[in-house]
C-alpha cells in the first residue's frame, strides 16, 4: 500500500466533526482512520513545549491548544514514519473537499513523483504571492513567498515525517513550522487551486480561535518588536529556500 489517510480529531465518537469528515472521505476512495488528538493541559503537552525556545525563536507565545494540535500532528507523523505506507495524508476533522476530482487526481499524480516534493499542502489560509511552480501530471503545485498558514490537509512522505519528528520539543504552531522548511530540509509545495477548504464555521467554530485571541489581546510591545527582527531573518532564509527549489 502506498498511501493511507489519518484524520486528527478530539471530537466525540458521534460528534458532528467526525460525521462530517467521514462523509467527505467516503468519496475519495482511500484507506483512512481516525487518530485521537490531545486536550490542552495533558502531561504530554507540557513535556513537548519549550517556553524558552518559544521566547527566542518565535514571534508570539503559543496557546495550550496550539501545542495540543501540534502534538496530535506529531502522533500521526509517528504512525507514518513507522508504518508500511510510503505516503501519509494528514487531515483535520474540519476539512471540506471542495473539488473531489482535483483532490483524487492530485493524490494519484503525487504518488508517482514523490522524489520531487516532501510535503504538499491542500489548504492555504491567506496565501502570499506565488514565486515558484511545479507541474506533476495534471496537478499544479506552487510555492508562495512564505508558506501559508493552515495544516488542515497535507500529504507527506515517510522520510518527511521522520525529519519533522527530529524536532523533539516545539515552540511554534505546526503550520508556522511549515513556513520554516529549511530548518527541516523539506520541499513544501501547495496544490493550486486548493482542493480542500476549512469548514470549522459550519461545525461549531474554530477550536483555536478563542485561545489565540486571548493571547493577542495580551500582546507585548517588546515581543512584537523582536518579532519584526525574526520576520526579517525569515525573509532572508525564505529567499534562499526558493532559489534552491528553482534549481
Amino acid at each position: 500500500m502506498v498511501l493511507r489517510a489519518y484524520v486528527l480529531t478530539v471530537d466525540s465518537v458521534d460528534g458532528a466533526r467526525r460525521s462530517s469528515i467521514a462523509r467527505e472521505l467516503s468519496s475519495a476512495a482511500l484507506p483512512w482512520q481516525f487518530v485521537e488528538g490531545y486536550a490542552r493541559g495533558e502531561p504530554a503537552i507540557r513535556e513537548l513545549y519549550s517556553p524558552m525556545k518559544n521566547l527566542l525563536l518565535s514571534k508570539r507565545p503559543l496557546a495550550d491548544v496550539e501545542v495540543a494540535v501540534y502534538a496530535g500532528h506529531r502522533k500521526i507523523w509517528q504512525k507514518i514514519a513507522e508504518g508500511d505506507c510510503e505516503l501519509g495524508l494528514v487531515i483535520e476533522d474540519d476539512a471540506r473537499i471542495v473539488d473531489i476530482q482535483a483532490f483524487v487526481r492530485a493524490l494519484a499524480d503525487l504518488q508517482g513523483a514523490n522524489e520531487k516534493w516532501d510535503v504538499v499542502k491542500f489548504f492555504d489560509f491567506k496565501p502570499k504571492r506565488v514565486v515558484s511552480r511545479l507541474r506533476i501530471g495534471a496537478t499544479q503545485l506552487v510555492g508562495h513567498k512564505f508558506i501559508a498558514s493552515g495544516a488542515v490537509a497535507y500529504l507527506l512522505s515517510r522520510d518527511a515525517a521522520r525529519k519533522l519528528l527530529s524536532r523533539k520539543r516545539v515552540y511554534r504552531a505546526v503550520d508556522e513550522d511549515f513556513s520554516h522548511p529549511w530548518e527541516f530540509g523539506l520541499r513544501i509545495w501547495s496544490a493550486s487551486p486548493n482542493p480542500i477548504d476549512e469548514a470549522s464555521n459550519l461545525l461549531g467554530g474554530s477550536l483555536l480561535a478563542e485561545d489565540r485571541d486571548t493571547l493577542f489581546r495580551k500582546k507585548n510591545l517588546l515581543r512584537s518588536l523582536y518579532g519584526e527582527l525574526l520576520q526579517a531573518r525569515k525573509q532572508l532564509y525564505a529567499a534562499a529556500y526558493h532559489r534552491s527549489l528553482a534549481e
